[in-house]
């Protein structure tokens, strides 16, 4: 079962790369064959269920692909290209036709499009657009979390640790570890039985480019957004800043190194 349900994984993989199933299963059926001399189109279709009508045409993509070569004639045997350069030809060619695409694209006259706002109901989901924006930074990371969402977003945090980033965290309440590398607000002068009953919320602004804005609840329908919406970008960005400086007068400790860089131009 378990090596059924790998084939099955593989073969969608390789289906997102752009090969079809038959190739996929024709590729892993060379690749498992122990005959150092390679299979005949036969044996192939035998060993992978492919069709014998079909099996010829298949070999000659896959050989267009480079993923297999043919030796000898009457008949041709086939034999796998290592998964690791074939892995790397495919990279490469998709790297190349995207490349290729930007360029074309780049021809078309330029006008603005509105940005996509993408919801996220569930817990995981949020974490991990969270996760994926945070490992993209480059300038800056702000947030304002609680203690468990900082834990799940550690090794995302820990990731840009050695990046020169502007880098603050407001939590609501203590954190167990500070994030590496991060300016620490934590506001723990509310009651913890007040705390209990507050849902949590999660601001995260990536390079004041991107943000993610909601809930942080396990068991909840969180509708958390994914923007690059300038607009709501500076509404994350302006709400995180709020609760700095108002952490700032209550406890009386000085703000400005952190607030300062997170602030757009024209507000300073």
């Amino acid at each position: 079962m378990h090596r059924l349900t790998t084939h099955q994984q593989i073969v969608a993989l390789f289906a997102d790369a752009g090969l079809t199933r038959n190739e996929a299963l024709a590729y892993l059926a060379l690749l498992e064959s122990p005959e150092e001399e390679g299979l005949t189109g036969y044996e192939v279709a035998a060993r992978s269920g492919i069709p014998r009508s079909a099996v010829y045409a298949v070999m000659r993509k896959l050989e267009t692909a480079r993923a297999c070569f043919s030796t000898g004639e009457s008949p041709a045997r086939y034999r796998a290209t290592a998964p690791a350069t074939l892995v790397g030809d495919m990279r490469d060619h998709a790297v190349g036709q995207l490349d290729k695409l930007a360029s074309e694209l780049d021809r078309f006259p330029k006008r603005s499009f509105p940005e996509p706002i993408w919801t996220y109901a569930s817990y995981d989901d949020v974490i991990a657009r969270t996760d994926a924006m945070i490992r993209r930074a480059e300038r800056s990371v702000y947030l304002s979390l609680w203690a468990r969402e900082a834990a799940a977003l550690a090794p995302a945090l820990a990731e840009v640790a050695d990046r020169k980033l502007h880098r603050v965290v407001f939590s609501t309440d203590r954190l167990g570890t500070p994030p590496p590398g991060f300016s620490v607000w934590s506001d723990e002068l509310t009651s913890d039985a007040e705390k209990a009953t507050w849902s949590h919320k999660i601001l995260a602004i990536v390079d004041r480019r991107e943000a993610v804005i909601g809930g942080a609840e396990p068991d909840a329908d969180n509708h958390a957004v994914h923007t690059r919406n300038p607009s709501l970008v500076d509404v994350a960005t302006n709400h995180v800043i709020l609760d700095i400086t108002l952490l700032a007068q209550r406890t009386g400790r000085d703000c400005s190194d952190d607030v300062s860089p997170m602030m757009r131009p024209h507000l300073l």
